[in-house]
């Protein structure tokens, strides 16, 4: 992405206006305790430090999809997609029973996909 100046200005993708993380706070930990951070902040896909950070603020981690449920996540969409593109070719072929159980498939796997 280009920053061009134009009359005096930079142009480009304006910054986000988050306040920056500007004041350190040093935590002592034992080994055990920091492996077990280490650990909780990786089944979420963050660095140790994010999740001190809103633990310690919020009490809380807010839930993410841990690593292993994004691969199967995004295997299940590909599958969707793959019966898709099988229904479509059914129904086009004259194969409207294949379609219909192939329909009834994806819906399945959408709804896996969208109620956790």
């Amino acid at each position: 992405m280009e920053n061009k100046e134009k009359n005096g200005r930079k142009t480009g993708r304006p910054s986000k206006g988050e306040k920056k993380l500007t004041i350190p706070i040093n935590l002592k930990l034992t080994e055990d305790d920091f492996n077990s951070v280490k650990e909780k902040a990786a089944k979420l896909g963050m660095k140790p430090t994010q999740y001190a950070r809103e633990m310690t603020l919020k009490g809380k981690v807010k839930s993410r999809f841990t690593l292993e449920e994004l691969d199967l996540i995004r295997k299940l969409s590909g599958m969707a997609n793959n019966l898709n593109q099988i229904a479509k070719q059914a129904n086009k072929s004259g194969l409207p029973n294949t379609a219909v159980e192939l329909i009834i498939m994806m819906n399945q796997i959408k709804k896996l996909l969208y109620d956790r």
